[in-house]
């Protein structure tokens, strides 16, 4: 009896998540072709198909911070945690700059350097991240959002002190990149490195799915999570290398972006429950829409503002901002209950 219940509550659980997935491409696919019709030049099939090649670099970074985001909540058991307040997007972005000044100084592509010192320097902070925050194979919460901040500091001096050294006409692209915007140059003129890094992210998006039901069973603890089955530190590690190379290649393409892998994943939640295996698949595509959505808002506030373009980094920073406050201050009322 027990048996025939357990596969009936798994078939319909596989059956809603189907048809959660579907209904949420429907959706991003009608964002995608919505968002593609608005601009601050007259609507061809030219600049149509350049928007349509910008929004797909966007949507492909917000699904990848989105699920970076949720996996690391979920790992942590923080609901605090994202790539950007762990430091990951800031060390993938010391990285993007890195490879940026090399490809002006010796004449290198970009596709040659960037993509490999961005996963360099997320990879190398992660470990740091990681390294500080663990003791006896057990990850503290708390003092890992502390280095984190710490890290993202330092990563971000890092990146000031390159601004130091590359020519002056490059340092008002870099800025605005470190701002948080879609990389349209390398949407258009780079399509082979934009399609290899939408398939990363969809590749970490799968990965990340797959380990759901881990992730539900690490919300009991270590010890129950390890009591099912679950290798807790593979796990972690896991995770962190799939969260760190989603983030180099979202970073890559729209700039160290803040708040929206802790803005979407909540809002998912909201939506469609705790459950990881749904809260997975919700937050790659809520992201992706969300990510697309405010960049389009943010290049037609620069044509009404008339000041060029606004990075879609500040307006997830102006968000996001209130959302973490509000976030620390329930956190802190919980703890204090």
């Amino acid at each position: 009896m027990s048996e025939t219940r357990i596969s009936v509550d798994t078939s319909l659980s596989a059956r809603r998540l189907a048809t959660l997935i579907i209904a949420l491409a429907v959706g991003t696919l009608a964002v995608l072709l919505i968002c593609g019709l608005f601009g601050q030049v007259a609507l061809t099939w030219d600049t149509f198909a350049s928007r349509l090649l910008r929004l797909i670099a966007a949507a492909a970074a917000g699904a990848a911070l989105a699920s970076a985001g949720m996996a690391m909540q979920g790992l942590l058991r923080n609901p605090l945690a994202e790539p950007y307040i762990l430091g990951i997007s800031s060390g993938a972005g010391v990285g993007v700059l890195a490879g940026l000044a090399l490809a002006h100084a010796v004449a290198l592509p970009t596709w040659a350097t960037t993509p490999a010192l961005a996963v360099i320097g997320s990879m190398i902070t992660c470990g740091l991240v990681y390294g500080i925050a663990q003791r006896r194979g057990r990850l503290n919460p708390y003092v890992l959002l502390l280095s984190g901040v710490i890290v993202n500091a330092f990563n971000g001096a890092i990146m000031l002190s390159i601004f130091l050294l590359v020519p002056p006409r490059t340092i008002t692209s870099f800025a605005i990149w470190a701002m948080g915007g879609v990389n349209e140059k390398l949407a258009i003129t780079n399509p082979f490195l934009l399609a290899g890094s939408v398939v990363i992210v969809l590749v970490g998006w799968l990965a990340i799915l797959r380990r759901s039901a881990a992730l539900n069973a690490l919300g009991l603890g270590d010890d129950v999570a390890g009591s099912v089955g679950v290798a807790v530190s593979r796990l972690r590690v896991e995770a962190f290398v799939i969260v760190a190379v989603i983030t180099s290649a979202a970073v890559m393409l729209a700039g160290p972006i803040g708040f929206l892998g802790l803005i979407v994943p909540h809002i998912c939640r909201l939506l469609v429950g705790p459950d990881h295996r749904m809260l997975a698949a919700a937050s790659g595509f809520g992201g992706a829409m969300f990510l697309m959505i405010a960049d389009t808002l943010c290049r037609m506030a620069g044509s009404w503002l008339q000041i060029g373009e606004v990075p879609v980094g500040i307006l997830t920073a102006l968000a996001g901002g209130p959302f973490f406050i509000y976030l620390l201050r329930t956190r802190l009322r919980e703890a204090d209950q």
